[in-house]
């Protein structure tokens, strides 16, 4: 089975990419692995929670309808302003995503796909720990990842300057990708460039 992983900079357009793959390459219904997702579904589970508390304090965690839940709006803003801070959420968390990961090839695997589609955002940040056939870097400019984010997440620029800073330089990225689709265009601008590069580098 061959494993490609999607990542890049944030705002640059990477769940879209891994959407349209997914929509050109996988024909037997397999879902795409999600790094993000997984770090969603971890952050609230007890034993994470526990050391969210633990760590980083009781304002890490909030009670909704009677349940303990990760305080994700005060994680975002003490985590990407504090870089011990994101060091110690992503200590917590890591570990647990990428358990997820290999779980999930295995069972693309054992389910006999023949392409393994993982978005992993910080693969770079991680040391690029997860194997791969193929790396794709998906990027775009600084100034079309800030207006993303401002018109998609609601989010203001002290925040996004933040994000930016907590991840690695897109350039930097760019230049250890395997393919590097760069998305500062409009939908189909981007499909064309997932399509040559499924031509290319795919055969089913």
């Amino acid at each position: 089975m061959t494993s490609w992983i999607i990542t890049g900079g944030i705002g640059c357009g990477k769940s879209s990419v891994t959407e349209l793959l997914a929509k050109h390459l996988l024909k037997n219904g397999f879902e795409v692995f999600s790094a993000d997702r997984s770090a969603q579904t971890l952050m609230d589970e007890p034993a994470v929670l526990g050391e969210l508390k633990r760590q980083l304090g009781e304002d890490a965690v909030v009670s909704k309808d009677g349940k303990d839940v990760a305080n994700r709006e005060w994680l975002r803003s003490e985590v990407f302003a504090d870089v011990v801070k994101r060091q110690i959420l992503e200590k917590i968390l890591h570990p647990g995503v990428l358990q997820d990961l290999e779980k999930s090839r295995e069972a693309h695997l054992n389910g006999g796909a023949n392409l393994f589609l993982a978005e992993v955002p910080l693969h770079y940040e991680i040391g690029g720990t997860v194997s791969a056939d193929l790396i794709i870097v998906v990027a775009a400019s600084p100034e079309v990842q800030k207006r993303r984010l401002m018109e998609r997440r609601g989010l203001d620029e002290s925040i996004i300057e933040q994000m930016l800073r907590a991840q690695w330089p897109i350039e930097a990225k760019v230049e250890r990708g395997d393919v590097v689709i760069w998305n500062d265009g409009d939908r189909s601008a981007l499909e064309a460039q997932v399509l040559t590069l499924a031509r290319q580098h795919w055969q089913a």
